[in-house]
């Protein structure tokens, strides 16, 4: 169930009784303490990474200042069984879901070693935009045929929802019932283009009703408001609900500090 906020704008999850869950989750001390803690990790190693490009010790480098909440939110929304398929700024998700910061970095300086994903449930980083979303599917697909109560979660950006991949794959899913979320980082602009030249709906959430199931918008800059929406997802994703179908379009609404690239 899904309602506006007081400014009309942000969709936050209730439950059954109408209670508000997006705003503070159910976390011990230690939990919060650890989110915190992610979060500044996050954006120490951006800052780190941007000074390394600028030295010329990497190629280049997709920032992700001003997007670590909603990658430190949802990471903490896992189980260590699922999967995430991330486009390329997702470092913190996929850090948080098993990938080493040397191994991001080594990706970014051109190491074919980067791209090894040995122990972790994170598929390589997807440079074209919106073909991971067709693997998660196809993955979460898999799973739900093999009896496996794993949860895929696909990233990308605001400027995906324009490919033909993210309809297929949206459509795909609700007709499959497929135990995948989208999460879509909406940090408001795909390179230059801002999200208004990107789609005449009001919102990105609001697509997931063409193929069936549920969208939410979610402060994206909030990290625990994100681990409500996220956690409510995953589970419904899990294990269905009573009339529910298992996939989920969360749009997380946020801002981009830094360029799309270095």
């Amino acid at each position: 169930m899904s309602v506006l906020d007081d400014d009309g704008d942000l969709v936050r999850v209730l439950d059954e009784d109408g209670a508000v869950v997006g705003d503070r989750p159910d976390l011990d001390d230690d939990r919060l303490v650890g989110i915190y803690r992610d979060l500044r990790l996050a954006r120490h190693f951006d800052t780190r990474a941007v000074n390394l490009q600028r030295q010329g010790r990497m190629g280049t480098y997709p920032p992700m200042a001003g997007q670590e909440a909603a990658q430190v939110g949802s990471a903490h929304a896992l189980a260590d069984r699922d999967w995430i398929f991330p486009s390329y700024r997702e470092h913190a998700a996929s850090h948080l879901h098993g990938v080493s910061l040397e191994e991001i970095l080594r990706y970014w300086m051109g190491d074919e070693r980067g791209a090894v994903r040995e122990e972790a449930n994170v598929f390589p980083v997807a440079i074209p935009i919106a073909t991971q979303l067709l693997h998660a599917v196809g993955v979460g697909w898999g799973a739900a045929l093999s009896g496996d109560d794993v949860v895929t979660v696909a990233h990308f950006g605001d400027g995906a929802t324009s490919e033909g991949d993210f309809h297929e794959a949206l459509n795909f899913a609700g007709v499959f019932d497929v135990p995948t979320v989208f999460l879509c980082h909406n940090n408001q602009w795909a390179i230059s283009v801002p999200r208004e030249r990107q789609t005449a709906s009001e919102t990105l959430a609001e697509k997931a009703g063409a193929y069936g199931f549920s969208g939410v918008r979610v402060d994206g800059m909030d990290p625990l408001a994100t681990y409500a929406v996220m956690d409510a997802a995953v589970e419904r994703a899990r294990h269905g609900a009573a009339d529910e179908p298992r996939p989920t379009l969360v749009e997380a609404v946020q801002y981009r500090f830094g360029a799309p690239t270095t």
